[in-house]
């Protein structure tokens, strides 16, 4: 028994031995296989039911939102129909040191914006405003602001924080009303403002020792200085929301209601904007604190057509768009400081490049660059280093596109096309905090040309306002192909309705008579290739690299670091056979404007000038001496 026993226990023990290797091989494949296809399977559920739950998480929350939004009590509300009485500003009652500014500024009377806003704030009255780009609105509501701030000053020092608060959405419009304040009070040395966003964060002794009596900021930068001093805002008697309806639009909802927290309960409001409309929003409601005055004027959204003159170009092609617009610039049919705007960063450095071929100087302001660098290059516009400025407006007029970006679906084939955008931009993040369309005051601008089409009536009609500002001139011009032809129909009704006439009138060209610049830009447009345009974001960045300010120190340590990038820091060109591209020759001019000279301007012998000037300097001091008595006595 006992040896056959032993046998089967071997044989038992073979056999196990024997079956077991292949099933433990055969597992482990399937188990691969299945734990692949079930790894996918799990991630993917998750990862849908993680989204999905904070989807539901954003609804509940939006939801609890407005409700509580819409329980709010609406104020009353009345309507003004201003009709001007020509006022100047010595018949609001002003400070005489505010009148004295007033005149320094060169305002000899107020607009219609300024006649009804000044007194109604002087009044204490809540007040949304809506006039045309250019009218004066900053100045309508920072001269009652000063005027206030002169008893209010004696009462408030600034330790707990301001009595008034200015809020716009961009960095560029923030420092034109800073600086127009500053004016404004020159002659009140003991009133002090603060401009937020031109303090770097690092510096925390400044956010937390500001004793300033007025703040003007955007709503990241206040809400910075909020979180590092809770109390800031509990002593604010006045707000005023420049560009109101970007404000309180869907990009900005958030950070409004966590400012409207930090408020008081009571204080005076002003809305502002050339687009605000007359309808009392949630946002609107949560920010008016009392009865409320809407000013309407007898002036449009844009000026009449004696002031602005607006013409739309159609255009069969791109190409087609290009040539023309380089046509216009080289037979001298667009003279004077131009804003050209396009609808993205490529097309920006796209543009530019073109008119570099053709001898036209220009420079560029987008959401990519620094605040800073923004600054600089609208200070050297409006100074003459450049005549023609390409900007685009990526953050547009109403925050239809941020609510898109938003609202997108974010399955699997969202986080696709997501990631491709960021590939093709880089990763870089835009600042929201920037625009060129709204509330910037460029001096003396001639032509507004839209380049690209705007999609919706507020970008429009905010692109058009940088022209015709004031009491001055101006045109604008808006290129549209097939594609765009849309947008423009829905435009050109709005504005038609607003102005009671029909505004924009057809710009027509024979494009027979432009077959030479159609070739040459055809040309250029071929050597103009996504490396290129890549090569010249990249001289952008060094560029702002040499005029950083924080960046001087290292320079100066390190001069071998500054000769490399002054070497590497020249404008990009595109490499083309022809040389004399950019020449105007008289079988290129088109019959009607034969006879008048498209010779680009030579340029100038500076070591002449400098010599001639020198020149002139010293016989100025000769004659100067020779007059003195004491100096040409002789015994």
């Amino acid at each position: 028994m006992s040896p056959d026993d032993i046998v089967k226990k071997k044989k038992k023990s073979v056999k196990f031995a024997v079956e077991e290797p292949p099933k433990a091989e055969e597992k482990p494949k399937k188990a691969k296989n299945a734990k692949k296809i079930e790894v996918s399977v799990d991630l993917s559920g998750n990862e849908a039911k993680g989204r999905k739950r904070k989807q539901k998480q954003r609804k509940s929350q939006a939801e609890k939102r407005q409700k509580l939004m819409e329980n709010l009590v609406a104020p009353q509300v009345d309507e003004i129909d201003f009709e001007p009485e020509h006022k100047t500003f010595t018949d609001f009652g002003l400070d005489e040191r505010i009148l004295k500014s007033i005149g320094e500024l060169g305002w000899e009377k107020a607009t219609q914006v300024q006649e009804s806003l000044i007194s109604l704030a002087l009044e204490n009255k809540n007040i949304m405003g809506r006039a045309r780009t250019g009218s004066g609105k900053t100045g309508a509501f920072l001269i009652p602001l000063v005027q206030k701030l002169i008893t209010e000053s004696k009462t408030n020092d600034g330790s707990v924080g301001p009595s008034a608060i200015v809020i716009a959405p961009t960095k560029e419009l923030i420092t034109q009303i800073y600086k127009l304040f500053v004016k404004l009070s020159q002659a009140l040395p003991f009133l002090q403002a603060i401009n937020l966003c031109d303090i770097n964060e690092e510096e925390d002794s400044v956010w937390t020792e500001d004793h300033s009596h007025v703040v003007v900021a955007t709503p990241g930068k206040l809400l910075r200085m909020c979180a590092l001093r809770p109390e800031y805002c509990s002593l604010v008697n006045y707000l005023v929301m420049d560009e109101a309806d970007l404000l309180l639009s869907f990009g900005y909802e958030e950070e409004m209601i966590k400012i409207r927290a930090k408020l008081p309960p009571t204080y005076q409001c002003v809305m502002t904007s050339a687009t605000l409309k007359d309808d009392m929003t949630t946002l609107k409601k949560l920010f008016m604190t009392g009865p409320v005055v809407t000013i309407k004027l007898t002036e449009g959204d844009l000026p009449n057509s004696d002031q602005l003159t607006q013409y739309q170009l159609t255009c069969a092609s791109d190409e087609e768009r290009f040539a023309i617009l380089v046509a216009m610039f080289k037979l001298k049919l667009i003279v004077g400081r131009s804003i050209l705007f396009v609808n993205s960063i490529d097309r920006c450095y796209k543009l530019m490049l073109i008119l570099r071929v053709f001898g036209l100087k220009s420079c560029i302001l987008n959401s990519a660059m620094p605040a800073n660098s923004r600054c600089h290059v609208i200070n050297q516009f409006n100074e003459g280093a450049y005549q023609i400025v390409i900007a685009s407006d990526v953050s547009d007029a109403d925050g239809t596109k941020l609510k898109e970006q938003l609202t997108e679906p974010q399955g699997e084939e969202g986080g696709e096309k997501s990631n491709k955008k960021e590939k093709k931009t880089g990763g870089k993040k835009l600042d929201k905090e920037s625009g060129v369309s709204r509330g910037i005051d460029f001096h003396h601008v001639s032509n507004v040309v839209n380049f690209d089409f705007p999609e919706t009536t507020d970008a429009y009609i905010h692109r058009v306002g940088r022209t015709a500002r004031g009491f001055n001139k101006g045109t604008a011009l808006s290129f549209c192909t097939p594609q765009e032809r849309p947008h423009l129909e829905v435009i050109q009704e709005e504005i038609n309705k607003q102005m009671g006439r029909r505004v924009l009138q057809p710009y027509e060209f024979r494009i027979k008579e432009l077959d030479t610049f159609l070739l040459r830009t055809r040309e250029a447009l071929a050597k103009c290739t996504k490396g290129v345009i890549k090569k010249a974001r990249l001289k952008e960045i060094r560029q702002e690299l040499m005029r950083s300010a924080n960046l001087q120190t290292f320079f100066a340590k390190n001069e071998r670091e500054k000769l490399l990038m002054q070497t590497d820091c020249h404008p990009v060109t595109l490499k083309l056979n022809s040389p004399a591209i950019a020449d105007v020759t008289t079988y290129m001019v088109p019959e009607a404007l034969r006879g008048m000279d498209f010779s680009a301007p030579k340029n100038r012998n500076h070591r002449y000038n400098m010599g001639q000037k020198h020149r002139q300097k010293l016989k100025h001091k000769f004659q100067k001496k020779g007059k003195d008595p004491l100096k040409t006595f002789k015994i």
